[in-house]
This record gives C-alpha cells, structure tokens and sequence, in this order.
C-alpha cells in the first residue's frame, strides 16, 4: 500500500511537486486539514458511543441486580380488605366528633350558648332602661337593613341609614338583575364547593327574589318593603345566631366573631318578636304614630296607607318569628345530634 503522503487527499492521485493537485486542482495544504479535522471528529464521535454503551450496559446491569435482590412488596390484610372509595365522594370531607376538633367544651357551649344568649336579650329587652339603649345601639341597623334586603328583594332600590331606608318609588331594572346574579353565584360556588348550605341559601333567595319582584305588584311590594322592618330584623337576628355553629375552620369561629353575632343576633330578634307577641294581648305595645323627620311609623304605614288589618298585622310578625324560632330550634338540635357522644362521655365522667 501507497503512503498516503504521496497521494492527492482528495482524488487519490499521485501527488505533484506543486501546492495543488493536477487531477483535481484542490489545494493539498487545505485538503490536509479538512482531511485531519474529519478524522478527529470521527474518533471523538467513536469515543462518545463506546462510552454511551458501556454506560447503558452497566445500567442494565445494575438494574438486573436490584431486580434478583428486590423486596417483595405486598398489601397488607387490613388495607387490602377496605372497599375502594366512590369516585363520587371524592374531595368531600366527613367531620366526625374526634376530627372536627370539637371537645367537650365546644359540645356544652353548643348546648349552653343560645339558650343563654335569648334568656339575656329577653330580660334587657324587657328592662325599661336597657330596652331603648339596645334598640339604639343594635337592633336599630338591623331593622333598617331590614327594609333594605326586602326592597333589594322586590325589585327597588335602597339605601338603609340608622334610622331610616331610603326606597325608590319605581321598581329597579339593575337591582333584581345584579341579585339575581349574585344568587346564582352563591348557588354556583356552593356546588362547585360541595357546600350543600350555600346552594341551599342561595336557591332559598333566588325564588324569593322571583316572588318579590315578579309576583307582587308596586303596591304589595312596598308594603312587603314596609313589613319587612320587625320582620327582616328577626330574620337576620336569627342568622346571626346561626353563626355560631359554623364549622371548627371557618374564620367566624378561629376568630372569635360568632360570638358577638350571636349576642346581636339575639337581642335582634328578641327585640321584634318580644314586642309583636305581647301585642297579641296588648294592643297598646304597637308603636303607632309618627316619627320626627321620617314619617309614619311601620305599624301605621301598614294599616293606614296600605289597608292592613291590626290582627293580620300581628299575626304575620308573629309568624315570622315563630318561623324563625322553629328553624333556630331544629337548627340547635342537629348541632347537639351531631356531639351528643361528647356530651355522654362528659356526663359520666363528671358523675
């Protein structure tokens, strides 16, 4: 075999005494280093597979080695014998008397605090100096905004103040819109949250935005507006109670705003149903007449602008509160249901 020196890198031709190749006309010099260059990536690229396949072999190897020595995995009985859970009780979170974090303190103010809590704004609703105080301080936003969620309800606009609520005369196209919207929301968000109380709530005021605003004409509807003073302060007093049983995460309990909600929530309440029930025998406790800067007072717009009869007045207070009583009542005796155990284990502990 030639030496490869002697010949042309390119075409293979005997090499001349010249720089360039007669046959071809490349230029040795430059040919060379082509030549050169793709030598020495063709070794580095040899290089680089020889060390890949001895890498992937000794992955191989080792792979094998841990599958001969590998530990047997097994299930054990216990977990093995559980049912599979339904994929439709997926992200829904079951509180029980020991995971809700729920102690014996918490089951005996379940029991204690709403009793309580009505005991005490009955007697100060009843006492002669601290009646009038707590109406001011209290009951007074509640039963303006009262009148407000009855309007917003049916269809007007307005604007509660301390002592009085300012109400279109016309039914608003935005309001029953913008209610109707947020509703949905609340029903939306409580079954995309699986929180069954939301839908519950807002499905409950969606069909009570229908009747007040599609079901009443202007008159009813500003009637309703007047009623809804007594009776929306009932209403939202016994809500505000309500919060007092929230879940163990909700930020009403891990901050400590429940309990004033209950203690505003009851004098609320109390305060409206209180008066309409001793009404029913004494007639004299209904607040007829008129008030400096507002007007009629709500009993008397009733009866005298809208025609309303003084017994179906009381009556319908009454019934409203006795309706909020029940709810509060059925409300309160699910929550003791739910820690009747703890409440067991604490009786007999204590005998």
């Amino acid at each position: 075999m030639s030496d490869p020196s002697t010949r042309c890198p390119r075409c293979g031709a005997p090499r001349a005494a010249g720089p360039e190749c007669p046959a071809c006309g490349v230029i040795y010099l430059r040919a060379e280093v082509r030549a050169a260059t793709r030598q020495a990536e063709e070794r580095d690229a040899a290089k680089r597979d020889a060390v890949l396949h001895e890498a992937e072999d000794q992955r191989l190897a080792l792979s094998e080695a841990l599958e001969a020595h590998a530990v047997p995995t097994f299930v054990p009985l216990l977990v093995a014998a559980q049912p599979e859970q339904d994929p439709r009780l997926e992200g829904i979170t079951f509180h029980t008397e020991e995971t809700s974090g729920e102690g014996l303190l918490e089951a005996r103010l379940r029991l204690c605090v709403l009793p309580a809590a009505l005991l005490v704004a009955y007697l100060t609703v009843r006492s002669s100096g601290f009646g009038g105080v707590l109406r001011i301080v209290l009951t007074m936003p509640l039963h303006e905004l009262g009148h407000a969620v009855t309007a917003w309800l049916c269809g007007f606009s307005a604007t509660p103040f301390l002592w009085v609520t300012s109400v279109s005369e016309e039914r608003s196209t935005l309001i029953p819109l913008a209610m109707a919207g947020l509703q949905a929301a609340l029903v939306y968000q409580g079954w995309k949250r699986r929180q069954w109380t939301w839908m519950g709530v807002g499905a409950v005021l969606l069909l009570a935005q229908a009747v007040g605003t599609l079901g009443l004409d202007r008159m009813q509807g500003q009637a309703l507006v007047t009623f809804g003073g007594d009776a929306g302060m009932m209403v939202l007093g016994t809500a505000l109670m309500a919060t007092f049983y929230v879940p163990p995460e909700h930020s009403l309990r891990r901050h400590a705003l429940r309990w004033g909600f209950v203690a505003i929530g009851a004098a609320a309440f109390m305060d409206g149903f209180e008066q309409w029930w001793a009404a029913l025998s004494h007639v004299e406790r209904i607040p007829f007449g008129s008030i400096d800067g507002v007007g009629l007072s709500d009993p008397s717009k009733l009866v005298q602008t809208y025609g309303w009869n003084i017994s179906h007045l009381i009556r319908r207070y009454v019934a409203v509160g006795i309706t909020c009583l029940v709810a509060l009542g059925l409300l309160y005796l699910g929550a003791l249901w739910r820690v009747r155990g703890l409440l067991r284990r604490g009786t007999s502990t204590a005998g």
